[in-house]
């Protein structure tokens, strides 16, 4: 053997030495990556869902990082979003600190419901026009309506196709009060409740408040739409 190729030898014994000692001293990377999948979790699971599935990016094996001497922590997320493509920082608070950014995706099943068939502009969706289906998510809501009572009634603002998930921006209360309208005024509460005749001043939904002026007296009074398109006044 040449001295040339002894001396690499022994060069490359030593640094496959080294790198053996700084391993067996270096924390476990799936001790890094369970943490990191916690918090990912965790992180999800505070957004209301539910089944979520969390799969961290591999770790470079050639990661070396000091045996922290204490349990590892992870730094709070600066960004919202708890599906799709998350990093967590996982920080060692040891004698030796530090800290490394670890990657994953993440998704969750969650129920939403859907609707069986197109609907028109302006067309009203019963709860007959909704089915309800488990989907595999892989990104936040972003205005996706995900509770049944919170469509039922609701007027299409546009067409919209069946099978699509529906956000709040498709849809309008549908207006139950057009200004010039007669309407019933309820006044009281409990078991004494007066009903009169009025006129709406102006167009409302249910829940807007709207002035209404008795037909009898002329008064003008504000309440509130109710969903049977009377108006109600406190």
């Amino acid at each position: 053997m040449s001295k040339h190729w002894r001396h690499a030898l022994i060069g490359a014994l030593g640094l496959a030495t080294a790198v053996c000692q700084a391993q067996g001293d270096a924390h476990s990377l799936s001790d890094i990556a369970g943490t990191a999948a916690l918090a990912m979790q965790a992180g999800a699971r505070a957004q209301g869902y539910e089944d979520i599935d969390v799969r961290v990016r591999p770790l470079d094996g050639r990661l070396a990082l000091a045996r922290c001497t204490l349990p590892l922590t992870t730094l709070p997320v600066s960004s919202a979003r708890s599906l799709g493509a998350v990093s967590v920082g996982v920080r060692c608070p040891g004698a030796e600190p530090w800290t490394l950014y670890v990657r994953g995706e993440v998704s969750a099943t969650q129920v939403v419901p859907l609707l069986n068939g197109a609907l028109q502009r302006g067309e009203l969706i019963g709860r007959n026009d909704i089915v309800v289906e488990k989907r595999r998510i892989t990104q936040d809501f972003g205005g996706i309506i995900t509770k049944v009572e919170d469509l039922i009634g609701m007027e299409a603002r546009r067409h919209l196709q069946a099978g699509t998930p529906l956000r709040f921006a498709d849809l309008v209360s549908p207006v139950l009060v057009e200004r010039g309208q007669t309407v019933s005024i309820i006044s009281g509460g409990g078991a004494l409740r007066v009903s009169m005749q009025g006129k709406a001043l102006a167009s409302g939904s249910a829940g807007d408040r709207v002035l209404v002026s008795n037909l009898t007296s002329g008064t003008r009074v504000e309440g509130v739409v109710a969903p049977d398109g009377s108006v109600v006044v406190q």
